[in-house]
């Protein structure tokens, strides 16, 4: 049995589940790291190396249906990043 695949948002690639870092909207007003991945609700799969690329291209915001200031998702993401 294969792991199971999602794509991540930032550079569109596919990776196993438990590779990518699962991002959800919290239902009031910000974006959290579901750590678990078990959350319920929309998520988004990003690589931890993709997240600059992710909010550039506000794929993070499309991916969860709603609109996001970027500057937050990006202090959110900032421990995510690699480089």
């Amino acid at each position: 049995m294969t792991a199971p695949q999602r794509m991540c948002a930032g550079c569109r690639g596919r990776a196993d589940k438990s590779s990518l870092t699962r991002l959800v909207w919290d239902g009031a007003s910000s974006v959290l790291i579901d750590e678990r991945q078990q959350l319920p609700g929309r998520g988004v799969y990003l690589h931890p190396g993709c997240v600059a690329r992710a909010v550039k291209s506000k794929a993070i915001g499309r991916g969860l249906r709603h609109n996001l200031d970027g500057a937050a998702v990006g202090n959110v993401l900032a421990t995510l990043s690699v480089g």
